[in-house]
């Protein structure tokens, strides 16, 4: 059985073009491939453990085969969770709005604790090697002004951090599906919402 995982990051659901349009691509593909399953995370209601002083401290232990603490065992278990239940997924949908060019802090926290050396990727003498093999990812992105296509497009970073990050993963077959515009031409909000969801069922006939 695929799996689909599904990982959203919009902290105002009720309002979101790309909340919206990542359901109907998930209403889309569900119709297209019913045996499939879909594992949906709203990374705004459930909280990814951090990378704090507790978790660095419970990975150097473990590193050197000493006793962890109640707390240093409740941290590894949470990220080997969120870890395994990256690596067993076949295909990756993220979803977010651009924040100041970037992602939002709680996806990118999401892609500090998959980015495992020795599970994701793996060092070599030629430098990082992905780990990752037959999977496919796609990211819907919302964006108050218009970027890609533009002058503005290299100030994307948040697309392209994550395209990169998947990439360092092995995960080279990246669709993008930006919706922009939406604050900048608010009188095309509707058509833009539109031809995204034109869009999304095309991406979801191929994904």
């Amino acid at each position: 059985m695929t799996k689909v995982l599904v990982i959203k990051a919009h902290p105002h659901a009720e309002d979101s073009i790309s909340i919206s349009v990542a359901d109907y691509f998930i209403k889309k593909y569900r119709e297209l491939h019913p045996d499939d399953e879909i594992i949906t995370h709203d990374l705004y209601a459930e909280k990814v453990p951090p990378l704090n002083d507790t978790t660095m401290k419970a990975w150097k232990h473990q590193r050197n085969g000493q006793p962890l603490s109640d707390e240093e065992q409740q941290v590894i278990a949470a990220h080997n969770q969120w870890l395994n239940e990256f690596l067993e997924a076949d295909k990756y949908v993220f979803v977010n709005p651009m924040y100041n060019f970037f992602l939002p802090a709680e996806m990118k926290q999401y892609v500090d604790i998959i980015a495992v050396p020795r599970k994701t990727f793996k060092y070599t003498e030629k430098g990082p090697v992905g780990l990752l093999e037959n999977k496919k990812a796609l990211h819907i992105q919302t964006a108050g002004s218009v970027y890609h296509g533009t002058p503005l497009e290299k100030f994307d970073f948040g697309g392209t951090y994550l395209k990169l990050a998947l990439k360092l993963f092995g995960v080279d077959d990246f669709t993008d599906l930006y919706i922009e515009g939406v604050d900048q031409f608010r009188d095309r909000r509707d058509t833009i919402k539109e031809k995204a969801m034109q869009d999304a069922a095309k991406v979801a006939e191929k994904f």
